[in-house]
């Protein structure tokens, strides 16, 4: 009786734990990862959101303001160096600065990314020392 009630309470703790994690994932999902912003969310959070920078402001603003942390000395802030900018990517293709994000409609958009410095670098190459914004539009190629 005392094995069967052992096997029964182990039973009962491993369901737990399942529908425990299985819940813990579903919040993870509507809160949605802090480096990604699918169309759903922008959708979800309402009419308020028309632009690209909107979505942002709203559902990601440490994306704009990023960590102080590694910067690069390049020229663009000068012949004496300075601190690079975030970059944008519309589709693949970069953009001149980050103004082009309220022109790029809320509708459009099926995903927005957020590489840190660290990933900017590691996957776009030297110069992305400050971040990068990645937008995929419907416009995109599949």
């Amino acid at each position: 009786m005392r094995r069967f009630i052992g096997r029964l309470m182990l039973a009962v703790l491993v369901l737990a734990t399942f529908a425990v994690s299985s819940d813990a994932q579903e919040a993870k999902k509507k809160r949605g990862d802090r480096n990604r912003l699918l169309q759903e969310e922008i959708v979800e959070a309402g009419a308020a959101i028309v632009t690209a920078r909107d979505a942002i402001r709203m559902l990601r603003p440490q994306w704009l303001n990023p960590p102080m942390g590694r910067m690069a000395s390049s020229n663009v802030g000068g012949a004496g160096g300075g601190q690079q900018s975030l970059i944008l990517y519309i589709d693949d293709q970069r953009q001149p600065d980050l103004e082009i994000l309220t022109q790029v409609k809320s509708a459009d958009i099926v995903e927005m990314r957020y590489l840190d410095q660290n990933r900017a670098v590691q996957y776009r190459g030297p110069g992305h020392e400050a971040g990068v914004i990645e937008i995929k539009t419907h416009r995109s190629k599949p």
